[in-house]
C-alpha cells in the first residue's frame, strides 16, 4: 500500500519533545524514521519519569516510547562511507540543535552531507538567530511569558501551568505541518528548503483570539471563577462543565431537572442575569446535580443540544465504551505492557498501524566527514507564495478549532472559501442586537459587532467569506460547484449536521472523485457520543485534562482559555495535508476524521501509559512537571508572579547559590530530585518566603544569567504588547475595514524557500459572496444580484 510518507527516509536527531513528536507523526504515515541518538547529547525524555522496564539498563520511560515507536535506529559504526550513504538517501532532517551546537565543526561537516533538495527542519524554544537564542526554558517558563499561566487557576492564586508538556506537543505539530507542506511544494517543483520552528511562537499563534482581544478591548484576560458561567460544577459523583448560555438549552436544563417553570424565573432567564446572580443561583442548581453522575448528565443533556463535559479520571477514559469503539487506545506490545493513546487521526485510504515499538537508544558518534560542496540554487529565492499556493479549500468551519484549521492552510498559502449563513451566524463572530457579547475594538459594538469580533477575526484571515443558506437549492448547488473544484473540503460540526444537510463523502465524491474531505467533531463520526455536541468548555474536561489541572488536593479545573482546541486544529491541518500529498502520489481521495477528544488525550499520553499499569489514582498536577524539581510559579516583593524551574542537580545546587541557601545542597529532604520531589510542600515554602523579598525583575535575570529557567508570568495584555515578541516577528499588523489596524500573530513557520503569509483580513460576513459566485462558481450577474436581494445571503444577519 503506498501511504503517504513510504519511501521517505528521516533522520531524527532531537533530543527534545517537540521533533521527537514532529518525526512520529512522519513515522505513523509509512516514513522510515531513523532516530539518531547523539554521543554527549542525552534524549530529555529519557530521564522523565520511571521506566517501563521494557528494555534491561536502557532509558525507556513512557514518554519517550509514545514519542519513538514506529522509528529505527541509526546503527552504523565506525564506517565514514556508510555514513555518507545513509545520509545521501535522506530526504527529512529533523533536529533542535542549538546555535552553538550546530556551529561544532563536527555537525557542520556531517550536515552538509545532506542532500540539496533534502528538507530541514529545526525546532528551538525561540528562534535560533534572535537574541533569545541562548535564553534557558521549560514548558513552564513559556506557558508562563506566553500568557497560558496568567489565566489559569483560582483568581488570586497561584497561576497555573497546563499538565503534561503542551507546548511541546504544539511546537511539535507545527512542525508536522510545515514539513509536510513543504513536502508538497517539493513534490511540484523538486526543490528543497530549511523550516524552523519556535515553541514560543507556535504557542502564541495557538493564542491568537485572546491576543487580539486583549488588544482590542485593552484588557487582559483573567483567572476565571469555576461555576455555571464557565468551568465545572459537582455533581454526584464528580464534577461536570455544562454550557446554557442560550434560551432554550436553558429551558431544556430544567425540563430535565423536573421543573420546567423555573426556566422563566425572572432572576435567571437571561445569560448575564445567570452570570450576574450565579451564587444565588448554584444554591437552587448544585442540590439537584447532586442527584445525577456525571454519565447520566452526559447521556441526558446532550440530545438535548446542551454541551456537557463530565471531567473524567485517566481511569475513566480508558474504561470508557465510547473510547472503547473507537479503539483509543492500544496494548504498546503484550497485554501486560501499558495501554498507549492511538493516533487521533482516522484516514480511510491509509489507517493509521502500530507497527514497532521506540528503538532502543543507541549514542551515536559523529565521524568527521569532509564537507560536502552541494551545487545548489542557494540561497533560494523568497517567493511571494507559501508552500500550498494553487489549492483551494472550500470550508464550513466554526469557532476555534475548524477554523484555526483552515487559518493556518490559508497562512500556507491555500485558497480557503469560507461559507457561512445568515440566518446562524458564527458564534465567534460575537453577538448581533440585542445581545452584543463580544470582544470588540474599544468595547464599542459598532454598527456591524458581527465584524469586529476579536475571535472571528484572529481566525479567520486570508480567507474569502461567501454567505449560502445550504437549506435553498440553488446555494446548495453553489456549495456543490465549489467542491468540485476544491481540492479539500472541512466542516467541525457536530456528527449529525453534515447528515443533515446531505453532504456526506459519498455525495461529495460524486461531484469530486478525488476530493480530500475533513471532518472534525468533538467525539469524532462515529461511537456512542458522536452526535453529542461539544466545545472546548467541554472537551478539555471530557478528555481528562481538567481532572488533572488543579491546586494539590483542590478540586479539577478548566483552564482558562480551552486552548486544546487550537491543538486539535494544528493536528487537522496536519491531517489534511498529508492527505493532500497521498492524493498527489496516487490520485485518490478520501475521508479524515479527526476527534477532537482524541486530540486532547494525546497531550495526555504519560498519565495513560502510567495509569494503566499502577492502580495508583493520579490527582491534580499543579504546576509540577517529572524531571524537575523545584519548578512553580512563586510571588515576588513586587507582587508580580515568577515561574522557574530546576532540571538537575547542577540547576540546584546553582540556585541554591542565587538564594543565599547553599545548605539546602546538603539538606537530605532535597539533596536530589527524587527527595525534592517528595518533599516540594517543605520546598516550595522556602521559596516562596525568599522571592517573596526580592524584585521579579532582577531576580529572574540573575536566574536566567546562570542558566536556569526563569520568566515572570504576563498577562495576555502585556503578551500582546511586547516588544521582545514584536522585534523576533512574531506579531505583524494587519489592517481590517470594520476595526482598524491591530497586531495579530504572524505565521508560526519560517521557511527559507515559500513563507507563509499574512496577506489579507478575516472577511466581513459575505464579503466575497459576487466575486466567488462570479468566478468560481461560474453564476450570472442577474443571478448573484436575486441571492443577494434574498434572505438566502447577504452581508448582514437576519435576526
Amino acid at each position: 500500500m503506498i501511504t503517504p510518507f513510504s519511501g521517505l527516509c528521516v533522520l531524527d536527531m532531537s533530543r527534545g519533545f517537540a521533533g521527537s513528536f514532529c518525526s512520529r507523526l512522519i513515522a505513523d504515515q509509512g516514513a522510515s524514521v531513523f532516530k539518531m541518538s547523539l554521543e554527549g547529547r542525552r534524549d530529555i525524555s529519557f530521564d522523565y519519569g520511571s521506566p517501563l522496564g521494557i528494555y534491561t539498563n536502557k532509558p525507556d520511560t513512557p514518554i519517550y516510547h509514545y514519542l519513538n515507536l514506529n522509528k529505527m535506529p541509526v546503527n552504523i559504526e565506525g564506517s565514514k562511507d556508510l555514513f555518507r550513504g545513509f545520509l545521501s538517501n535522506v530526504d527529512v532532517l529533523v533536529e533542535d540543535l542549538s546555535s552553538h551546537e550546530r556551529r561544532e565543526s563536527i555537525v557542520t561537516r556531517f550536515l552538509s552531507n545532506i542532500p540539496p533538495n533534502a528538507l530541514t527542519c529545526a525546532i528551538n524554544p525561540f528562534y535560533r538567530d534572535s537574541k533569545w537564542s541562548n535564553r534557558p526554558s521549560s514548558d513552564l517558563t513559556v506557558q508562563a511569558m506566553a500568557g497560558y499561566c496568567s489565566v489559569n487557576g483560582t483568581p488570586g492564586q497561584t497561576p497555573l501551568k497546563e499538565p503534561g508538556t503542551e507546548t511541546e506537543f504544539m511546537s511539535g505539530a507545527n512542525a508536522f505541518l510545515g514539513l509536510v507542506s513543504a513536502l508538497v511544494h517539493r513534490d511540484k517543483t523538486g526543490n528543497g528548503q530549511s523550516l524552523e520552528v519556535s515553541t514560543l511562537h507556535s504557542t502564541l499563534s495557538s493564542y491568537g483570539p485572546y491576543l487580539l482581544g486583549a488588544l482590542q478591548t485593552q484588557e487582559p484576560r483573567l483567572q476565571q471563577q469555576q461555576g455555571l458561567h464557565f468551568g465545572l460544577l459537582p455533581c454526584k459523583d464528580g464534577y461536570v462543565s455544562i454550557s446554557v448560555r442560550h434560551e432554550l438549552t436553558w429551558e431544556h436544563l430544567w425540563m430535565y431537572l423536573g421543573d420546567p417553570d423555573f426556566a422563566k424565573d425572572p432572576r435567571f432567564d437571561t445569560a448575564a442575569k445567570r452570570r450576574n446572580n450565579e451564587p444565588k443561583l448554584l444554591e437552587i442548581l448544585l442540590p439537584l446535580l447532586a442527584r445525577h453522575t456525571r454519565h447520566e448528565l452526559l447521556t441526558g443533556l446532550s440530545p438535548l443540544r446542551i454541551l456537557v463535559g463530565p471531567a473524567n479520571s485517566i481511569r475513566d477514559l480508558i474504561e470508557d465504551d465510547h473510547l472503547k469503539v473507537r479503539n483509543s487506545f492500544f496494548h504498546y506490545g503484550s497485554s501486560s505492557q501499558p495501554t498507549m493513546p492511538s493516533n487521533p487521526v482516522r484516514m480511510t485510504k491509509t489507517p493509521w498501524k502500530f507497527c514497532n515499538q521506540a528503538p532502543e537508544p543507541i549514542a551515536v558518534k559523529l565521524p568527521n566527514l569532509d564537507i560536502r560542496k552541494n551545487k545548489v540554487k542557494s540561497p533560494f529565492p523568497v517567493r511571494g507564495h507559501g508552500p500550498l499556493h494553487g489549492m483551494r479549500a472550500t470550508v464550513l468551519t466554526q469557532a476555534w478549532a475548524g477554523a484555526y484549521c483552515t487559518q493556518l492552510l490559508g497562512d500556507l498559502g491555500m485558497e480557503i472559501l469560507q461559507v457561512e449563513s445568515v440566518n446562524r451566524l458564527d458564534p465567534w463572530r460575537g453577538g448581533v442586537p440585542p445581545k452584543l457579547s463580544g470582544l470588540y475594538p474599544d468595547k464599542i459594538p459598532g454598527d456591524s459587532p458581527w465584524n469586529r469580533n476579536a475571535l472571528y477575526n484572529s481566525v479567520n484571515r486570508n480567507k474569502k467569506g461567501i454567505t449560502l443558506d445550504l437549506n435553498d437549492t440553488d446555494c446548495k448547488s453553489a456549495l456543490l460547484d465549489m467542491v468540485s473544484c476544491s481540492d479539500l473540503f472541512v466542516e467541525n460540526f457536530s456528527g449529525r449536521v453534515i447528515g443533515n444537510l446531505e453532504l456526506g463523502y459519498e455525495i461529495l465524491r460524486k461531484v469530486n472523485p478525488s476530493l480530500i474531505m475533513l471532518r472534525m467533531p468533538t467525539y469524532g463520526t462515529y461511537g456512542p457520543y458522536s452526535n453529542f455536541p461539544g466545545n472546548g468548555g467541554t472537551t478539555e474536561p471530557v478528555s481528562g485534562m481538567s481532572y488533572l489541572m488543579g491546586y494539590e488536593g483542590g478540586p479539577p479545573m478548566n483552564s482558562g482559555i480551552m486552548h486544546t482546541d487550537a491543538y486539535s486544529g494544528i493536528l487537522a491541518a496536519g491531517a489534511a495535508v498529508t492527505a493532500l500529498r497521498h492524493r498527489l502520489r496516487t490520485g485518490e481521495g478520501q475521508l479524515i476524521e479527526l476527534s477532537q477528544q482524541e486530540s486532547t488525550i494525546s497531550l495526555l499520553a504519560e498519565y495513560i501509559m502510567e495509569s494503566s499499569l499502577s492502580a495508583e489514582p493520579l490527582g491534580r498536577q499543579g504546576n509540577s512537571q517529572r524531571n524537575a524539581a523545584p519548578q512553580g510559579c512563586y510571588l515576588s516583593a513586587d507582587k508580580a508572579w515568577i515561574a522557574l524551574t530546576v532540571f538537575n542537580q547542577k540547576n540546584w545546587i546553582t540556585f541554591c547559590g542565587a538564594i543565599a541557601r547553599p545548605d539546602l545542597i546538603e539538606d537530605d529532604l532535597f539533596k536530589d530530585i527524587e527527595s525534592r520531589t517528595t518533599n516540594r510542600k517543605a520546598l516550595d515554602n522556602i521559596i516562596s518566603t525568599i522571592i517573596g523579598k526580592r524584585h521579579s525583575g532582577e531576580f529572574s535575570r540573575k536566574l536566567r544569567k546562570s542558566g536556569i529557567p526563569c520568566e515572570i508570568v504576563q498577562n495576555t495584555y502585556e503578551v500582546a504588547q511586547s516588544k521582545d515578541f514584536k522585534e523576533m516577528g512574531m506579531f505583524e499588523k494587519v489592517r481590517h475595514p470594520d476595526t482598524g489596524s491591530f497586531d495579530h500573530v504572524s505565521p508560526p513557520w519560517i521557511f527559507s524557500a515559500t513563507p507563509a503569509r499574512l496577506e489579507y483580513p478575516a472577511p466581513t460576513l459575505g464579503q466575497h459572496t459576487e466575486e466567488v459566485l462570479l468566478s468560481i462558481v461560474g453564476w450570472t450577474s442577474d443571478k448573484v444580484a436575486e441571492l443577494l436581494a434574498s434572505e438566502h445571503s447577504g452581508d448582514s444577519p437576519i435576526l
